[in-house]
Parts: C-alpha cells; sequence; structure tokens
C-alpha cells in the first residue's frame, strides 16, 4: 500500500453520502419488523430511513464496508485510533516519517537524527509499507499500536485500508428505524412549525427526521473524526 487509493476517498475527508454502500440489503426486513416491533412499514420507507441513519453516521452503511484513512500520529507515538468502529480486518497499511517538531527531532532515544533519516528518503519522505499482521488492534475501539519502521524512527502519518462494520444489526438500529419511519409518518414535511386543520393542529419545535429518541439509539455508532 506505498500509494493512496484514490478509488476509496474522492476527496480528503469521508463524504459517506458520495459512495454507494457493498450492498442494499436491508437492516431488518419488513416482516421481522412487523413481529418484533408491531410495525407495518413498506420496504421503500425502511430504505429511505436507512440513508437517514447513513447520514447521520457518516458512513455509506452500517453493514461491514472497505475504509481507507490517512492519520496524523501524535509526536512520539505509535499509536492511533482509527476512526470507523468496529473494525473487522486490517487489509493493508503504509508509514511516512516527517520532522515532527523542532525541538524534539534532534536526537532520539536511541540517538538517531530526524533529519538524517529524511535526507535519506529524499525531497519527500516515501510511504512504507507496513505487514499489518505486525499490526496490534483492539477492534471494539479501533486502537492499533504500530511496529518500529525501517530506521529506528516513529512514523509521522499512517495510511490504513480495513473493513469495519456490524456483521449483523442490533436491536437498538432497528428500532431507530422504525422511530424515524414512524416520524417521517407523523410530520410529513420535516421543517413544518406549525400545521392546523380545524382543531387538530401540528407544532415542531426541531427540523428533521431524527428524533431524540433516534439519535440516542444510533450515537454508538456516529464516525466524529473526518480526517
Amino acid at each position: 500500500m506505498p500509494t493512496p487509493l484514490h478509488d476509496l476517498m474522492p476527496s480528503p475527508g469521508w463524504l459517506a453520502s458520495e459512495r454507494t454502500p457493498e450492498t442494499d440489503q436491508l437492516y431488518v426486513s419488513v416482516d421481522e419488523l412487523s413481529s418484533k416491533y408491531c410495525f407495518t412499514a413498506e420496504a421503500a420507507e425502511i430504505r429511505f430511513a436507512q440513508a437517514l441513519i447513513n447520514g447521520y453516521t457518516n458512513r455509506p452503511s452500517l453493514w461491514p464496508e472497505i475504509y481507507e484513512e490517512r492519520l496524523e500520529l501524535p509526536d512520539d507515538r505509535n499509536t492511533c485510533i482509527l476512526s470507523a468502529r468496529p473494525v473487522l480486518q486490517l487489509l493493508a497499511a503504509a508509514g511516512r516519517y516527517g520532522g515532527g517538531r523542532r525541538d524534539q527531532r534532534a536526537q532520539m532515544q536511541v540517538n538517531f537524527d530526524y533529519l538524517a533519516a529524511l535526507a535519506v528518503l529524499g525531497s519527500a519522505p516515501r510511504w512504507q509499507e507496513i505487514a499489518v499482521d505486525q499490526i496490534e488492534l483492539y477492534p471494539p475501539t479501533g486502537e492499533v499500536w504500530l511496529p518500529m519502521g525501517y530506521f529506528p524512527v516513529r512514523y509521522a502519518q499512517l495510511q490504513v485500508r480495513y473493513q469495519t462494520g456490524l456483521p449483523q444489526m442490533p436491536d437498538r438500529v432497528k428500532a431507530a428505524l422504525a422511530e424515524i419511519i414512524n416520524t417521517i409518518r407523523v410530520r410529513g414535511v420535516s421543517d413544518r412549525n406549525y400545521y392546523s386543520v380545524g382543531k387538530v393542529q401540528h407544532t415542531f419545535t426541531g427540523t428533521g427526521f431524527l428524533s431524540d429518541t433516534a439519535k440516542m439509539l444510533l450515537q454508538p455508532f456516529v464516525v466524529t473524526a473526518l480526517y
């Protein structure tokens, strides 16, 4: 993985809505939604609710997907945390050296100069492939611990491709989906704040189809880091 894989990331950051999910499988079937929650919905309603969930969580899908991410590593640390969790497997990784802080790059603990390593690599440091079987990974949190590179210098940047997602959809996602569909049916128009027909009045204090309950159910799956 020495070069960026631009086919997976069309621009800096994650534009989840710009990439079509690997699968169009429903998060919950029509029959299961009826039997589990006594809630009747059409497949089209479920797909629309899924699109809202994907947008809120900043993911192309909650099902397993392949991501590519470039991370800046903290100074004097060979660890980082991947943005999308849980991580199912690491597919490829590459590291790159950097100058670091000027007041810390003169000599490392092993008396090796950062600038000397960069001088060997040329005008710009190149991506060095890292064997994924040498990377220690804790899947639930996405924490990775990198091995030392070719030089006894820690990497400054990490580029990694990995698979992340939910092999089985938990009940809280299914419940959130039912809540979203119900909210769509009640609201009709997401930005309506007042509606009156005879003695029937509807007042909405917020906008959008995701209620506080739906957001609470989906919170563990939200990707907050976009770079």
